[in-house]
């Protein structure tokens, strides 16, 4: 697709689908529920191992997945290079670097490796209509103590060759490189060689996340190009889903949330809004890609739970049925009652709600009665503790 004068429109996500075990039936469920929530655009990881070990599998799959996502009304943004990850986040390739200090895949040597997959990808998809943009690199500048005038002289000449490499090959699709921050651009010297400024976010708070808006639209206004934040949204990082998602809708800056799916590996428990179920970690997400968001002005009004007495009831039917010794049914009924009234008034924490566990001791085969009634308790003491807010 040719460059765009605005990405403002861009709803979109990370994806990460594993290519050794890819199915078109599982891509096109995880499609659906992308769809579904209305994003619009995929920001595709691809890994340097899928295509070594089979480059022709690798490459149908591809096109399947693109395809596929565009005949959902999504399009594709496929990154060319993923450098590996060591455990000290040190880019490499699948080859030894003679040298500790620098990672392999910026020797000139190795170039070749990249040069080929790029190659590949990039003649199999440039003509496909669903594809928005190449993401040439993926974070290519770590800013750490390593970073010396020497690997950063690499980096630079690394990108300036691969992305004028994929210029060559495709003329006239769209490219950017999706930095770690938005001053890498400026940093890496790929501000004025891209068609799209990319850059990634993933800050603390409201006002730091705004303030980047501001610079990056300043940013696209210096260079007269687009701008789009293509990663951001972590738990860990106190970068809620739902604050970036209304920040770039106030500020017109397409975004992409990391990640569509929770997945096991290491971003399963910050990252990710779906499970393989199509249940959803945290609906404020869910409202929040729906243009929905939540109250924080001083029109808030507080949930009043037991205005209809139902708090004294259903803490009166607990208390009977650990008086009457009932059964497993009878206590997990009555903590129901109590997690729904808390849960509906948002009185718990619901990272793993009361309903949750309940639903776990129905699951037992043979629940302890005496751990149910221990819960029941709890319960019950946290609605006592909450009945005056």
């Amino acid at each position: 697709m040719k460059t765009l004068q605005d990405y403002s429109f861009i709803r979109g996500f990370n994806h990460e689908p594993n290519f050794f075990t890819y199915t078109h039936e599982q891509a096109e469920k995880e499609l659906g529920y992308a769809k579904r929530l209305g994003l619009n655009s995929c920001r595709l990881f691809m890994s340097l191992g899928f295509w070594q070990r089979d480059k022709k599998v690798f490459l149908d799959k591809l096109q399947d997945f693109v395809r596929m996502a565009w005949d959902k009304g999504i399009s594709t943004m496929p990154i060319l290079l993923m450098p590996l990850c060591s455990e000290d986040r040190e880019p490499t390739w699948d080859v030894e670097s003679p040298n500790k200090g620098i990672p392999s895949c910026f020797l000139k040597e190795n170039y070749h490796i990249a040069e080929e997959f790029i190659t590949d990808t990039v003649t199999l998809l440039k003509d496909e209509p669903g594809l928005l943009m190449w993401d040439v690199v993926n974070e290519p500048i770590y800013r750490n103590e390593d970073l010396t005038e020497e690997k950063l002289q690499m980096t630079i000449e690394y990108l300036h060759h691969f992305i004028a490499f994929v210029r060559k090959l495709d003329p006239v699709n769209a490219l950017g490189v999706g930095h770690t921050l938005l001053e890498d651009n400026e940093l890496g010297q790929t501000a004025e060689l891209v068609d799209v400024i990319l850059y990634h976010d993933y800050l603390e708070t409201r006002s730091a996340i705004e303030n980047t808006c501001k610079k990056a639209l300043a940013m696209s206004k210096k260079y007269n190009k687009p701008v789009i934040d293509n990663e951001t949204a972590c738990l860990c990082r106190a970068n809620p889903y739902d604050a970036v998602l209304e920040i770039h809708d106030r500020y017109k800056l397409g975004i992409y949330i990391f990640k569509l799916m929770i997945e096991e590996g290491i971003w399963e428990t910050v990252h990710g809004i779906c499970y393989a179920d199509g249940t959803v970690r945290d609906p404020s997400i869910v409202a929040a890609l729906l243009g929905f968001y939540r109250n924080r002005g001083d029109s808030i009004v507080l949930p009043e739970v037991n205005l209809e007495k139902h708090a004294d009831k259903a803490i009166a039917r607990a208390e009977d049925a650990l008086k009457r010794h009932a059964g497993a049914e009878e206590l997990l009924e009555a903590a129901e009652y109590i997690a729904n009234l808390l849960e509906s008034c948002e009185l718990v924490p619901m990272a793993y709600p009361p309903t949750a566990k309940i639903q776990a001791f129905r699951r037992m085969e043979k629940p302890s009665i005496p751990e149910i009634r221990l819960y029941l308790v709890s319960l019950m003491h946290t609605l006592e503790s909450v009945q005056a807010i």
